[in-house]
């Protein structure tokens, strides 16, 4: 009661998540397993099980022979999966021996910095609420190089009345192209806001030559919480949750994959149909007030965009468009009449990420680098909102519970890459 009426002296009820319940979701027992398919039988069943099983929750989804997969099996299925792993002679490890065993110290860090009069509230090299990242965003205009023009403007609210707030960096000028890039459709995936938040904070200051460079030639418009509903439940609640937090229409079970939401090509390849699942599509193509918010601003602003970006994790992985197969069925993906020129912009930006610690990252359409989807953000920014070079970066790790310390290392990988896109696609 306390902290609702202490939002409502500030008119911020709605806005902020309160502090983390008690009643957070644990997974004690839960097991992810590191499964290779080394045939397309193998392959087959995994997508079969991705797309119809609820229960199990896929971290790195199936996307070639040979190619690890990571699933989260409850205790209650793990015997089930295990047995049907076997019959299929599917090689399989386990890759997180009972999740609660990571998540229990990095809540235990969480709620000892909360406590600790002598911690800040906001850190931009560690993880934050979405009430600290909101009142950062609120004051980072302030702290704007000389000559830029800063501003915080939102684009709409979120199911549960949250602002979808942009941050927009520009200069005087006429003909100015702009770069878009935003994070977390996806709630779980707290290292793509955190290395958002620090490119944000690099272009604002000009912490480098780079962000001075590329701040004076070009407009940024960096949305680092797209799915704040969803973002602010896994600080309050579950901590691997996925969705939005919309209810769904004759089902218990709440949310809608928003990134397969977008109303291009919406439901025709890789989605589930049914309401529990992670992979739900919603009832219809940008159905969902999040997508919708970013459908619409999208197109508003796609005619002076050279790019987008829009970022996940994790797998070290650099898409594009487009996510579906030809004529929407088979095996063959579609790839897009301008495939070779994104390409080239690709391997220019993943050779740059790669470069900066010696890692190896996947490129290509999203179809072929991971699995067929449809209701992208990327699919939706090139095919309707007109954006030519529309991407999907899979930032670094393997786990959707980071450690900090890996921030400024996914920040410098991305940061690099950002640099060379740019440099790229101005060639």
């Amino acid at each position: 009661m306390l902290w609702t009426l202490l939002l409502a002296a500030v008119g911020l009820v709605g806005a902020f998540q309160a502090p983390r319940a008690l009643t957070t979701k644990r997974y004690d027992g839960y097991k992810v397993l590191n499964v290779i398919p080394v045939s397309q039988e193998a392959l087959d069943m995994l997508h079969h099980i991705m797309l119809t099983n609820i229960h199990i929750d896929f971290w790195q989804e199936p996307s070639a022979i040979g190619a690890e997969v990571h699933m989260m099996v409850p205790p209650e299925q793990l015997a089930s999966i295990e047995d049907m792993l076997k019959d299929s002679s599917v090689v399989y490890t386990t890759h997180v021996e009972d999740v609660q065993d990571v998540l229990t110290p990095m809540w235990n860090e969480i709620d000892s910095r909360a406590f600790n009069p002598e911690k800040q509230a906001f850190n931009i090299n560690d993880f934050n609420t979405l009430e600290d990242i909101y009142a950062y965003l609120s004051t980072l205009a302030s702290s704007c190089r000389p000559g830029l023009t800063c501003e915080l403007y939102s684009i709409g609210n979120s199911h549960e009345g949250r602002p979808i707030n942009v941050f927009k960096i520009s200069k005087s000028g006429a003909g100015r192209k702009g770069y878009w890039i935003d994070a977390t459709i996806h709630a779980r995936e707290w290292i793509a806001t955190a290395t958002v938040l620090k490119v944000l904070d690099n272009l604002v200051t000009g912490g480098d030559a780079n962000a001075v460079r590329l701040t004076d030639a070009y407009d940024w418009y960096i949305l680092p919480v797209m799915n704040p509903d969803g973002y602010a439940y896994t600080w309050s609640n579950d901590r691997l949750w996925r969705k939005n937090r919309r209810p769904n229409s004759g089902s218990p079970c709440l949310g809608t994959d928003l990134n397969r939401n977008f109303n291009f090509r919406w439901s025709t390849d890789g989605v589930s149909n049914l309401p529990c699942s992670d992979l739900f599509c919603g009832p219809s193509g940008g159905s969902e007030p999040e997508t919708q918010r970013v459908q619409n601003e999208l197109i508003r602003l796609g005619p002076s965009l050279a790019s987008t970006i829009t970022v996940h994790s994790y797998g070290n992985m650099w898409m594009f468009p487009w996510g579906n197969t030809v004529n929407f069925a088979g095996q063959v993906c579609e790839r897009a009449a301008d495939h070779d020129e994104l390409m080239r912009v690709s391997d220019i930006t993943a050779n740059a990420i790669q470069a900066t610690y010696n890692t190896s990252w996947l490129r290509g359409n999203s179809c072929e680098v991971i699995y067929a989807t449809s209701g992208g953000t990327d699919d939706y920014a090139k095919g309707v909102a007109g954006v030519k070079y529309a991407f999907c970066p899979e930032l670094r790790g393997n786990n959707f519970v980071i450690a900090a310390s890996q921030i400024p290392l996914s920040y410098n990988e991305f940061w690099n890459g950002v640099v060379a896109l740019t440099g790229a696609i101005n060639a």
